[in-house]
């Protein structure tokens, strides 16, 4: 039989061990918890870490903790994967003593980024990773081929990894490949581009005005380029490579204050 005094020390000793128990779950006092789920879907550019995880503990840190920045989203349609420790780096950024925090949940979590307004037929599946329609090759296209509507399809995809252009297949008509493309393959910057106003190994008139004085001389696009981007182009008789904004399909003028006069 057990005495009064030794069940009270027994009935104190099984509460320790249930308090024990219990502030496994939680963190020392002082200190704050975060619970990494294994995904997160954001829409904003930057990434707060009060959007992709749960935190808990002391008020103040709590929401300083919710403010601290974990880098830059990804693009739209794809997602990254931030680990404790790059959690833990940017705790140091932002002026938080990673002894102060005790991470729960996942190892890392895979951070997924939709638009504000997600595209029609967007849909959020319940493992919590979006479905994105994604132009594709509606049969196989080959490089320098321009793309008409006819050439694409849509499809649902993930974006396990791998970012996904989600633009209409209005948007990529009139473009060129840039590769060869096989069907089912979806369309982005990686494989198309806009057909360039201005081909490498064009010849082009160079443009420089000094105040109200305008002089021209005849040139060699090294680079392609469209509407308004700086290339290289190379004086014909001098043989002087210098950089230029295209000002149309014939033109390319330079800035003498940056390259001299060609």
């Amino acid at each position: 039989m057990i005495s009064g005094g030794r069940l009270g020390v027994w009935a104190l000793a099984a509460l320790l061990v249930l308090l024990g128990s219990s502030a496994a779950w939680g963190a020392e006092p002082g200190k704050a918890v975060i619970v990494l789920p294994e995904n997160a879907t954001v829409q904003r550019a930057e990434l707060l870490l009060g959007e992709i995880a749960e935190i808990s503990g002391p008020a103040e840190l709590v929401e300083q903790l919710a403010q601290i920045s974990a880098g830059t989203s990804p693009q739209p349609g794809s997602s990254r994967n931030l680990t404790r420790g790059h959690i833990e780096v940017r705790l140091r950024h932002g002026g938080v003593d990673p002894r102060l925090v005790e991470f729960q949940g996942a190892d890392s979590v895979r951070v997924f980024r939709v638009l504000p307004s997600a595209p029609e037929g967007t849909i959020q599946q319940e493992d919590g990773i979006p479905v994105y329609e994604v132009v594709v090759a509606a049969r196989d296209l080959q490089r320098g081929e321009i793309i008409a509507l006819s050439d694409l399809a849509v499809e649902e995809r993930e974006p396990r990894g791998g970012r996904l252009d989600t633009r209409s297949p209005q948007d990529f008509v009139g473009l060129r490949t840039t590769r060869t493309i096989l069907a089912g393959t979806p369309l982005s910057d990686l494989n198309v581009e806009t057909v360039p106003l201005v081909e490498r190994g064009d010849a082009v008139t160079l443009l420089v005005r000094t105040g109200n004085v305008v002089v021209t001389a005849q040139g060699i696009a090294r680079q392609s380029g469209g509407l308004g981007d700086l290339i290289e182009v190379e004086n014909a008789l001098s043989k002087q490579k210098v950089l230029g904004e295209i000002i149309d399909a014939n033109t390319v003028e330079v800035n003498v204050k940056e390259a001299g006069t060609p």
